[in-house]
């Protein structure tokens, strides 16, 4: 587990922090994708709504049609528009961050004494340079945002199901459960073998880094053969882990659309009983 989860983030977060412009242009994008996401469903219903059949006779009030179809265009329009934007602000904000944390790193290891250097490998350090960083470049350009996006889509769509229909709401619900216990147990498995991976990238960068710049030295003493065995043991532990890794995240999607494929079930069995007990309409649903 982490070391210091509330230090990093603190940290983390006031390197962010520099580029206050940026974070709040971010934001407001994000507000603003969020918003529109939720209005496109609404503006769907009242569109199917339009289309109603009674008597055997299908009855199209074309004109309040064609109004909703074009404000449903002009909404993922501006939609798309502010989706680009959101894309370059996340690029500029997390490409801006991890300079500035590659920059203090490197005026770190400039002063760092002697005796670090000799009793790590450089390997490792590199990897922290390069992996490590890159991995928080990651995560500011797409897990912040979409945790951001996230809370803010979820809370505006609960708040509009909960005005269409209680009942339909705790139906689609029930799949909530489901999807944090399988969240949560899946998670277990994938980080310690993605922390492992990383940690094992870490050493075999050191071993070539080093076996590759000293192969003079490793040639004089005659450690060929150690040096390969040392260079397959690790190769083989992160092919390996990697293989588990890469195996629980890719378990993760099917699952959840597996789950997401039985709520939708149960939304249109409910809502299709309802629909024909005139509780709600074809557009709710």
């Amino acid at each position: 587990k982490p070391q210091n989860v509330a230090g990093t983030l603190k940290r983390l977060v006031a390197y962010i922090g520099h580029n206050k412009y940026l974070l709040i242009g971010l934001l407001v994008v994000m507000l603003l994708v969020t918003l529109l996401s939720l209005a496109a469903p609404s503006i769907q219903a009242k569109a199917i709504d339009a289309i109603t059949l009674s008597e055997g006779r299908l009855h199209v009030n074309f004109q309040g049609l064609i109004q909703l179809l074009v404000l449903l265009g002009l909404v993922y329009v501006f939609s798309s528009v502010c989706t680009y934007f959101q894309g370059i602000f996340a690029a500029k904000l997390s490409q801006t961050t991890v300079r500035n944390m590659r920059a203090d790193l490197f005026f770190k290891i400039e002063r760092l004494p002697i005796k670090y250097l000799d009793t790590h490998q450089h390997g490792d350090i590199m990897s922290r340079m390069t992996n490590d960083v890159e991995n928080i470049s990651n995560t500011i350009s797409q897990s912040i945002a979409s945790l951001f996006s996230s809370v803010l889509t979820i809370a505006g769509t609960l708040i509009i199901m909960l005005s269409y229909n209680p009942l339909m709401t705790l139906v689609s619900i029930v799949t909530v459960p489901l999807s944090l216990f399988a969240s949560v147990y899946m998670s277990k498995f994938m980080r310690k073998y993605f922390l492992r991976q990383q940690t094992l990238l870490g050493g075999l960068n050191g071993q070539v880094e080093e076996m590759v710049t000293g192969y003079k030295t490793v040639m004089a003493y005659g450690r060929e053969d150690q040096a390969v065995t040392d260079f397959s043991l690790t190769s083989g532990k992160l092919k390996d882990c990697s293989i588990r890794a890469q195996i629980f995240g890719g378990v993760m999607g099917p699952l959840m659309n597996f789950i997401g494929n039985f709520g939708y079930l149960l939304i249109a069995a409910v809502g299709g009983y309802l629909a024909l007990q005139g509780a709600i309409t074809v557009g709710v649903i």
